[in-house]
């Protein structure tokens, strides 16, 4: 009696595994390049292709390099394609193509004693179905570059690296994943997939509500209306939980959830920044004061996802007889407070600053300039009020330099420090906060 309800345990083990694996496609990585130099190690690329497509949870790696049909001539690929897809119950294949190393020499200036030698090359991904139909293709270039002329390339470096993002980039583009769950009640919504089904906290989804037939109450019609980006935020072996970063989940909806990338955030902002200044010598009036308003627009990009994000900004300013320009790039948290409508993104980061102002003196150019540095960190609080739409306010904290000594050129076309007479800013103090508001967009 024992040993039966062993074998059946282990069947039912059996069972389950096959189940399991039956639930995978079966995916096969093929080389199709030819390298009689032997730049590169072919089986090398293919294994590390087929670990990524392993890491993913998603497919089931088949070796089809003992088949007959394994090599041979394009013409007749989607036969010898047919051919191995069944004999060996092949769902899909990639095709993996590297080109061979390209070297572009630059002797830079006449009296340059540098070379540089930038060496590149691309690995192409061709995406294939059982009977030989082309999916999709992902292409990736990779450089190396270095300025002595002896220093010897790792190209199956370069072509490893480019073979993990063109497989790292067909999850997304032409395998992206999919999943269907019932909404339960949010703003953090369940469902039974997790890390077994390849669902990993912090993947992104794009979520659509699963017709099953003609609504027959208003509910059900409410429930067709659920869309949205989901963000996974936990997730187990068989369970996972996701919270809304867009859109509108109704509960009770049957939804469809297909992998999407990380989305972006754009926003356009006007920027208040209190500044302290040193007026130049024998100035009176208005031209005395010691305090001004620099007014600045801001245009910035940065990810969209909840937690770790990152942002850069260009900025450009202006006060009377002074204009700025710089950039700002910033990395940090973005936290929901009320999903997905609401969040709070907090970041540290730094700043450059290019000012150009006026000057004085009809014996110099007659623009004084100057750079400045400093470090930030900036606290905003982001609303959206439609799905793609929305409004932000914050501050931005700095701590840095002030432009205390200024470029010009003089008649004789010297650059020197330009003197306090000769300016209508001898100092501009970086302003410690400045605020600003403005408009977002949401691109996913």
């Amino acid at each position: 009696m024992t040993g039966r309800v062993i074998v059946a345990v282990l069947f039912s083990f059996v069972l389950l595994a096959v189940a399991d694996e039956a639930n995978l496609s079966r995916i096969a990585v093929i080389p199709v390049f030819s390298d009689a130099v032997g730049n590169y190690d072919a089986d090398e690329l293919k294994t590390a292709a087929e670990e990524v497509f392993l890491q993913s949870g998603r497919f089931e790696i088949v070796d089809a390099s003992s088949h007959a049909d394994y090599q041979g001539a394009p013409d007749d690929q989607n036969l010898r394609l047919q051919a191995i897809a069944a004999d060996l119950n092949i769902n899909m294949f990639m095709l993996l193509d590297v080109s061979s190393p390209y070297t572009d020499v630059s002797h830079g200036n006449i009296d340059s004693l540098f070379v540089t030698r930038t060496t590149s090359v691309d690995v192409t991904g061709r995406f294939y179905t059982s009977e030989g139909s082309l999916l999709g293709s992902v292409r990736e270039k990779k450089y190396s570059g270095s300025l002595l002329s002896s220093t010897t390339v790792d190209l199956e470096s370069l072509a490893l690296q480019a073979v993990v993002l063109v497989v790292q980039r067909s999850l997304n583009e032409i395998f992206p994943y999919e999943f269907t769950f019932t909404v339960t009640d949010g703003p953090v919504f369940s469902f039974p997939m997790g890390t077994d089904n390849g669902i990993d906290k912090g993947m992104v989804f794009s979520v659509v509500a699963l017709s099953q037939g003609v609504p027959r109450s208003s509910e059900e019609y409410r429930q067709l209306s659920s869309h949205g980006i989901l963000q996974i935020t936990s997730s187990s072996e068989n369970s996972g939980e996701g919270r809304l970063i867009a859109g509108n989940l109704v509960e009770g909806a049957r939804v469809t959830a297909v992998e999407n990338s990380t989305p972006g955030l754009l926003s356009l902002s006007y920027a208040v920044l209190p500044t302290e200044v040193v007026p130049g010598d024998n100035l009176s009036g208005e031209e005395a004061e010691t305090s001004r308003l620099v007014n600045q627009a801001e245009f910035t990009g940065g990810t969209c996802k909840w937690g770790f994000s990152l942002s850069g900004t260009l900025f450009s300013g202006i006060m009377p007889r002074m204009s700025s320009i710089g950039i700002r790039g910033e990395m940090g948290t973005r936290l929901p407070l009320s999903s997905p409508s609401l969040a709070l993104r907090a970041g540290i980061g730094f700043e450059a600053c290019y000012l150009t102002q006026n000057t004085r003196a009809d014996s110099i150019s007659a623009s004084a300039n100057t750079a400045t540095i400093a470090g930030t960190a900036s606290v905003n609080l982001e609303w959206l009020f439609s799905s793609r739409f929305g409004i932000h306010a914050g501050c931005v904290g700095r701590l840095g330099s002030s432009a205390d000594s200024w470029n010009v050129t003089d008649w004789r076309g010297y650059t020197r420090d330009a003197l306090p007479g000769e300016l209508y800013y001898a100092e501009i103090k970086q302003s410690t906060v400045s605020f600003s508001a403005g408009l977002t967009y949401m691109i996913y």
